[in-house]
């Protein structure tokens, strides 16, 4: 076997581990003991800390992302999901009514080095999405949540928009702020300008990077795969910000400078307070 063959293969290895250790810890532990491994089998797990943490902290050590994906039917989600594993673009549609997963391994190339991540999608159905939300811990589990849109299709780009809202909000409800991108799919029709427009104003005000613009029939992916994960290695960044979570930041630093401004008045007074003391000792003193 080639050395090109070999690592292949350890790729192919290793994001399946990953996406099985995803879905269910214990039978990876299980499937450990079945096969005969020497060490302690817990010990083979790694388990990172809160995404949360990760925020306060700007940086994340996980290796492992986990991206949501969100968009209306026929917005091209799937497709998104099969180029990850290498399929060929198929222009039969299949309505996607349960939860389906595709991961790799993504290399990113640096200036000194190329570093490999393993990507993990989770396809998120439409119809799905209200019992979802329902679940206070939905987000929990989430590195970076992305939503495809048609780009020549108005009505999917209000609809993905709609679901963008949505988990938005559900995640500054419950705490679970995830980095998001917005995916313009099939670039290879002819985009909407109306639609274009308004989704580059809606990442603006959010805060956001611009759309990605893709086109999974052409092979033209625009690097959407390694914007994910910088995304998820910069879990502080791509944060919606909406109206109402600006108002809370606001509120939020305006009760903390007001905190400093009572703290320097109360030792101004102290201050001037030791001093006045000080000055009636001097005067008793000299009297």
């Amino acid at each position: 076997m080639c050395l090109f063959s070999l690592l292949h293969l350890l790729d192919g290895m290793s994001w399946v581990w990953a996406l099985m250790t995803l879905l269910d810890p214990k039978l990876s532990l299980a499937n450990l003991i079945y096969i005969g491994y020497k060490g302690n089998p817990a010990a083979a797990l790694h388990v990172t800390r809160k995404r949360s943490l990760n925020r306060k902290k700007q940086t994340t050590e996980r290796n492992v992302f986990q991206c949501y994906v969100f968009g209306s039917k026929l917005a091209g989600k799937s497709a998104l999901l099969y180029s990850l594993l290498g399929r060929p673009f198929s222009n039969n549609y299949v309505p996607t009514t349960v939860e389906q997963y595709a991961a790799n391994v993504i290399e990113l190339k640096g200036v000194r080095m190329v570093t490999r991540k393993i990507l993990i999608l989770r396809e998120i159905p439409e119809e799905r999405l209200p019992e979802l939300l329902s679940n206070q811990d939905f987000l929990a589990a989430c590195d970076v949540a992305v939503f495809v849109y048609d780009s020549s299709d108005e009505y999917s780009w209000k609809k993905s928009r709609d679901l963008l809202e949505k988990v938005v909000k559900h995640g500054e409800l419950t705490g679970y702020r995830t980095p998001c991108l917005v995916i313009a799919a099939k670039d290879d029709l002819s985009p909407l300008p109306r639609a274009v427009l308004d989704s580059f104003k809606v990442t603006q005000e959010l805060g956001i990077k611009a759309p990605v613009h893709v086109s999974m029939k052409l092979g033209d992916s625009s690097n959407v795969y390694n914007k994910i994960i910088n995304a998820a290695e910069n879990p502080h960044l791509s944060i919606p910000e909406t109206e109402i979570s600006r108002r809370k930041k606001q509120h939020h630093q305006f009760h903390r400078s007001l905190i400093f401004a009572l703290v320097g008045a109360a030792m101004a007074v102290a201050g001037l307070t030791a001093c006045r003391v000080r000055a009636a000792k001097k005067n008793a003193t000299t009297a």
